[in-house]
């Protein structure tokens, strides 16, 4: 099938390579000069596991381009996938998907053959049929569902793992303006995702609410995860995880995201629930569960740096591992980790941040912090040199693999170790005083 993809960012670029890579035709389409001419240079531009691999088994398949029409009018299908930013009150703006609407409608008018337009970018509820729909139709003099088909097809992935979670989704979610639309897009992810998915195909209007309310509910296992960890802290011989591989084993629970740990953070899960409290507000229904969940997952950098206060008076150097929002990516956005930074940093500790992918991000974040109490170290053993305390914040794999013989050297004598996922918990300690997050001392 031939593609366009409007939007070459984190997730436009991703796509376009998955697809490309399993054989389709696909061009690319972005304003950026510069990410355009990365690409023709065949670099990547974009830190995402997998994804250099991936633009170079695409080959000749992928090719970019600013020119909108060309891209319209070489493809069966082209996809929408720009930034929605958030707007003060938590819903989500519409100008990038209709700047992208209005720059492809000419072609769009132009074409003889049928050709579906799908916006894959996260949107309000009401925005495809009140908004893009007639815009599309307003713009071209054509009939959607008869001359052009339309589909809200947003995606469910995370930073750091694009690629899988592109390639095995559990679900494709599709609304749709009409059934040969449907199956385009069927055709085109049978001959290109690696799970047999549940296609999910329904009104537009209802793949919009299912978009955020699969988002908010997953914030809502995690936030319950986070609860019950903190709860079992405060009962001797409690074990989160013991409590939520039996709850999880539950088919009506599920075991997926049910990890007591940081919380979440990043450029969706949090902005999802303010999106949904913003829908509750126009819908005149207030949706009381956005708030509570947001709320509770702020605490959680509360809780670590107030069990730390309690055991180490400020001053003293304390190294934080991993403050992205998650593993395996640079991206900083709401990260829990930074938020225990700050919080650290404003109570007079010296913050040493390590990170394998995050510390520039990170840095133009926090800067040196008030008073120049923040650090960077690429070395995780310079991070701990002299430390009184280490937290184990994003849930990186090599940080297992550190020689944590070496690290208790360098830390000063005594020093706490904070392990927010108790990936070190079978291991002993000589000169750490580890402090697992989610188990009651006994």
């Amino acid at each position: 099938m031939d593609i366009s993809v409007i939007g070459l960012g984190k997730l436009g670029l991703c796509t376009a390579a998955c697809f490309a890579a399993r054989g389709h035709k696909v061009v690319g389409v972005d304003a950026d000069a510069a990410l355009l001419a990365a690409l023709r240079r065949r670099e990547c531009p974009i830190a995402e596991s997998g994804l250099e691999e991936l633009l170079r088994r695409a080959g000749d398949n992928f090719s970019c381009s600013g020119d909108y029409a060309a891209a319209v009018a070489a493809s069966a299908v082209t996809m929408i996938i720009v930034p929605t930013p958030s707007l003060e009150d938590g819903s989500f703006s519409n100008a990038f998907v209709l700047r992208a609407l209005e720059q492809l409608a000419p072609a769009l008018a132009g074409k003889k053959e049928f050709h579906v337009v799908n916006v894959v970018s996260t949107v309000m509820p009401g925005s495809c049929a009140k908004v893009f729909i007639p815009l599309l139709e307003r713009l071209t003099g054509k009939i959607c569902g008869q001359e052009f088909g339309f589909v809200y097809n947003p995606e469910f992935i995370a930073l750091g793992s694009v690629i899988r979670d592109f390639l095995r989704p559990d679900m494709l979610l599709m609304g749709v303006s009409d059934a040969r639309s449907a199956a385009i897009l069927r055709e085109i992810y049978a001959a290109t995702v690696e799970s047999a998915p549940v296609y999910a195909v329904m009104s537009p209007l209802n793949a919009e609410l299912t978009k955020l309310s699969l988002n908010c509910f997953v914030t809502m296992k995690i936030n319950f995860a986070n609860e019950l960890a903190a709860l079992c802290e405060a009962m001797p011989g409690a074990d989160v995880d013991v409590v939520t591989r039996a709850v999880g084993s539950d088919s009506r629970v599920g075991s997926k995201y049910l990890t007591g740990g940081l919380g979440f953070g990043g450029p969706c899960f949090p902005r999802d629930n303010l999106a949904m409290s913003a829908l509750g507000r126009l819908a005149g229904h207030e949706w009381k569960l956005a708030p509570l969940v947001l709320e509770q997952n702020k605490a959680v950098p509360e809780r670590i740096f107030n069990r730390l206060r309690a055991r180490l008076s400020p001053g003293g150097p304390v190294a934080l591992f991993g403050v992205s929002y998650k593993q395996d990516t640079p991206v900083v956005e709401e990260s829990q980790g930074l938020r225990l930074a700050g919080l650290l940093a404003r109570a007079g500790y010296a913050v040493r941040l390590h990170d394998p992918l995050a510390l520039d991000t990170a840095r133009a974040v926090m800067g040196d912090g008030d008073g120049g109490g923040v650090s960077y170290h690429s070395s995780p053993y310079t991070a701990a040199h002299g430390a009184r305390a280490i937290a184990l914040l994003a849930d990186w794999a090599q940080f297992a693999a550190y020689d944590w013989a070496r690290l208790e050297q360098e830390a000063a004598p005594d020093a706490l170790l904070f392990d927010s996922w108790r990936r070190l918990r079978d291991r002993e300690f000589k000169r750490l005083v580890y402090c697992p997050l989610g188990l009651g001392e006994e």
